[in-house]
């Protein structure tokens, strides 16, 4: 056996970069909007030409028009709707900068998919080497 190692994340280097674009664009939002927007902006461009998924948690936190890492009280507005059927309420939150808003429904009985144990394809353990040697 030879010293080849496998990649364990197909994708890591861009996983990493997207990582990194998202931390730095929400911690540069009360120094500088302008920077944030272009950080999220090319967090969504990465995602979107290396093909990889963003996870839903962090899709919903940047705009969709501008960029902007959105958190309520400082770049963004959020209310709470409350819907009268089916006990369904809906979360709304409005971006500061360019107005766009943003609707989720909250429904305590939906799981998503990434919740859901059948997405679990396969367990990795950082210290487990796929080759074992013998």
């Amino acid at each position: 056996m030879g010293d080849k190692s496998k990649k364990l994340c197909q994708g890591k280097d861009t996983f990493e970069r997207m990582n990194f674009l998202y931390q730095a664009a929400s911690q540069i939002i009360p120094k500088s909007k302008a920077l944030s927007c272009y950080y999220g902006a090319q967090c969504k461009l990465i995602s979107k030409k290396s093909l990889q998924r963003m996870e839903p948690e962090m899709k919903r936190t940047i705009c969709k028009q501008c960029g902007l890492m959105l958190r309520p009280g400082v770049s963004a507005e959020l209310s709470i709707q409350d819907e009268h059927r089916d006990d369904v309420n809906s979360c709304l939150i409005k971006c500061n900068k360019c107005n766009a808003t943003k609707r989720y429904v909250v429904n305590p009985k939906y799981n998503g998919w990434l919740d859901a144990q059948e997405s679990v394809a396969e367990v990795l353990k950082p210290n487990e080497t796929t080759d074992k040697k013998q």
